[in-house]
């Protein structure tokens, strides 16, 4: 890792035309001048004649390199020969035995580069750069099958150690579209001070042996180690680097530089979207190996020319740090002092940009300290840095064990949660039993979707669909299916109306699978739509309001019921709440007031409502005085009259936001966002009674959760689905 590259020679192992033992490798006839063909384990692959051949069987300690065109045959040895300084990647394949090979869930990875395909005989690892086709071909012609490619999610963050977050100065990025797809929770299994240490480290190409790593921590200076975990830069294979080798370090000592190699400075195409990708994989990859939320993960960035590239790197490095604080990780970069470090500096403190909460310096100096001529004393200065000050020529040798390394010294005492990143969307569930197993972000296209509005509602089938209403103002949609798994969000189609740009949204689960829509369009009117059971939509219609070709309205609510019709809530422009009927048949009863608490009419700010299985529905409002109030509208029409709900050991429940959610035994759940901007639960059990207000745990253990808006759904196994838009 470093600004600095050299040259090795690839260990090219010459293969004999003779019958293939098991493992073994044999020359087949060359199909064409420009190829030739190699048997492995039976499978014939049909690589560029110029690529060299690397017999893994007869060469243990050959680096398997993918930033050189190569074909690597058998498993990687535990104690390659590799040189430090490699970034990059190219065509390349490596064959192994799928029983060798190292589980991976993750399938293909085109934010890496990487293909992955295995027949439960051979596991093939490709890599490529500009030529994804030629490694598709190769696998294909062994008659292999690319594992599906996906853009790596992170698993949701499950609870750690509470924390104080520190400041930080932060943008927000603009809200994308697109599809992610979610990945299995995984837990951390080493704890976030694992990526802390003061004193000397080193990196290296390929993570170490067990037994190399165990020499040099009883026999060498070093107690902390780079590790690359991912990238579409990391040239060297990791047969090492496992969740078990992680916590096996840990436990003896050691502490870690987690590095991901991702895009650099000439090839950056879109800032903002590139680097939440990146953001994205890391943590992925971290998550894998057991580094959960608190963590540092490093970009490394290489050097550039500056200040030709220096706008593009800022903007990405932005959008890197931005993604890791939504995640909950610290935000770490290595660059050159001439370039990444020397931008980053000049740029404390520019409103445009997000920095990093440490940096690792590169410059040869020969120092062991964290001192640099580009960063001012006072910045990064509460142990946030790490230096890079030597790269020596030849492999470092301890307890007898010699490893091409470079030189690092760090100063990191990280001991808060990174920022977390405003108006980012999170969703909980919480269970049948009333657990919450915790909250994990939503993403939507270029990472984490950050918005205004939210809201959420339960399908018949166990999924969920959820609105967004973004940065740009603009409707997006997603669908978190039965299982989990997330489409990410995607905005809807513009059609010219001013129902497109919107400022607040409901949605309703309709019996049919479908559901239905309200926003309040950028003229203060409210809209209707249809999202059918098959995934289309039908054209935005605007609602009449009380003798109005148009309903003016503040805030808007909508909830299905089991016979097919829908209960609308408005605010109106008179700030009272309006209460209309959709019938099964698509007609439309007309808005009418509701009588407020001792008076005609209520007035409200926000609205909520739910249906319930025998038809009734139930109610909250944050009304004019800044408190919940609730009512419930019985199956024959009537209502019960609003009355206030009590807070935590007061008469009344201050609340700047307000959702309400039916449950398939007739109890609800109402989640509010309070007068303290935390977000609180309860739950309205069947015979009536309320079990109280109760604090919402934030993300990763936090023990609130600060939010700008809170919506609620119920689901048909009891559980509930709580949507929160940080504040």
């Amino acid at each position: 890792m470093t600004a600095l590259r050299s040259a090795a020679a690839l260990v090219v192992a010459v293969l004999v035309a003779a019958p293939a033992a098991a493992g073994s490798a044999v020359a087949a006839p060359v199909g064409s001048p420009d190829t030739k063909a190699v048997t492995y384990q039976g499978r014939v692959f049909h690589v560029p004649a110029a690529w060299p051949v690397v017999d893994l069987a007869v060469d243990p300690q050959a680096c398997v390199r993918f930033d050189q065109h190569a074909l690597y045959l058998g498993h990687p040895g535990e104690q390659q020969v590799c040189p430090p300084r490699l970034t990059g990647r190219t065509e390349a394949l490596l064959v192994e035995p799928a029983a060798a090979a190292a589980p991976d869930g993750e399938g293909s990875n085109p934010v890496a580069h990487m293909i992955r395909a295995t027949d439960g005989v051979v596991a093939v690892t490709g890599t490529y750069d500009t030529d994804q086709p030629l490694v598709k071909r190769i696998i294909t012609g062994a008659g292999l099958t690319p594992a599906p490619a996906h853009r790596p999610q992170p698993a949701p963050a499950g609870p750690r150690t509470t924390v104080t977050p520190r400041p930080a100065t932060t943008t927000s990025a603009a809200a994308p579209s697109g599809q992610a797809t979610a990945a299995p929770a995984a837990a951390a299994s080493v704890p976030a001070s694992a990526t802390n240490y003061t004193g000397k480290g080193f990196d290296a190409c390929t993570a170490p042996s067990g037994a190399a790593m165990n020499a040099w921590m009883t026999s060498s200076p070093y107690r902390a180690v780079g590790i690359y975990i991912g990238g579409v830069g990391r040239a060297c294979a990791q047969p090492n680097l496992t969740a078990s080798w992680v916590q096996q370090q840990q436990a003896a000592g050691w502490a870690f530089l987690p590095m991901y190699v991702g895009v650099q400075a000439p090839k950056i195409s879109y800032p903002a979207t590139e680097g939440a990708n990146a953001a994205d994989d890391a943590v992925s990859q971290a998550q894998a190996l057991g580094f959960g939320p608190g963590a540092i993960l490093y970009y490394d960035m290489e050097a550039y020319a500056t200040p030709q590239y220096s706008a593009t790197v800022l903007a990405f490095l932005t959008a890197w740090t931005n993604e890791l604080h939504a995640w909950g990780y610290n935000s770490g970069v290595y660059s050159s002092s001439s370039s990444g470090m020397k931008d980053l500096a000049a740029n404390v403190g520019n409103s445009a940009y997000t920095v990093p909460d440490a940096v690792f310096s590169a410059n040869w100096n020969g120092k062991a300290d964290t001192a640099d001529p580009s960063i001012p004393a006072g910045y990064w200065s509460g142990h946030q840095r790490v230096h890079q000050y030597a790269s020596p020529q030849n492999p470092e040798t301890w307890g007898g064990y010699a490893i091409a390394i470079d030189q690092d010294y760090l100063d990191i005492q990280l001991n808060a949660a990174p920022p977390s990143q405003s108006s980012a969307f999170f969703l909980g569930v919480r269970q049948s039993s009333g657990v919450w197993p915790g909250f994990s972000p939503l993403t939507g296209g270029a990472g984490v979707f950050r918005g205004s509005e939210a809201a959420i509602t339960g399908l018949p089938g166990g999924s969920s669909q959820e609105l967004g209403i973004g940065l740009d103002s603009r409707l997006y949609h997603g669908v978190r299916a039965s299982n989990g798994s997330w489409s990410g969000f995607a905005a809807l189609a513009d059609d010219g109306t001013p129902a497109s740009q919107a400022r607040r949204a409901g949605i309703a689960g309709m019996p049919d699978g479908s559901s239905q829509v309200l926003t309040i369009g950028s003229d203060g009117n409210v809209y209707h739509r249809i999202r059918f059971a098959d995934g289309s939509w039908s054209g935005y219609g605007a609602l009449p309001g009380v003798g109005t070709p148009t309903m003016a309205a503040g805030d808007v609510a909508i909830a299905g019921l089991p016979d097919g019709s829908a209960q609308v809530l408005a605010v109106g422009n008179d700030g009272n709440v309006y209460h209309e009927t959709r019938f099964a048949n698509g007609s439309w009863s007309g808005f009418a007031p509701l009588p407020g608490v001792n008076s005609s009419r209520m007035a409200a700010s926000r609205v909520a409502i739910t249906g319930l299985p025998d038809g009734s529905s139930q109610v909250a409002v944050v009304g004019g005085d800044g408190n919940v109030y609730h009512e419930s509208r019985f199956t024959d029409g009537n209502w019960s009259g609003f009355a206030a709900l009590p807070g935590n050991g007061t008469p009344t429940t201050a609340a700047r936001s307000v959702g309400i959610a039916g449950l398939p035994d007739g109890s609800s759940q109402v989640a509010v966002v309070g007068g303290d901007g935390n977000v609180y639960h309860e739950s309205r059990f069947t015979n009536g009674n309320w079990s109280g207000f109760a604090a919402v745990q934030g993300p990763y253990g936090a023990s609130t959760f600060p939010a700008q808006r809170a919506a609620i759904a119920g689901l048909q196994d009891g559980s509930s689905q709580l949507v929160a838009v940080r504040s």
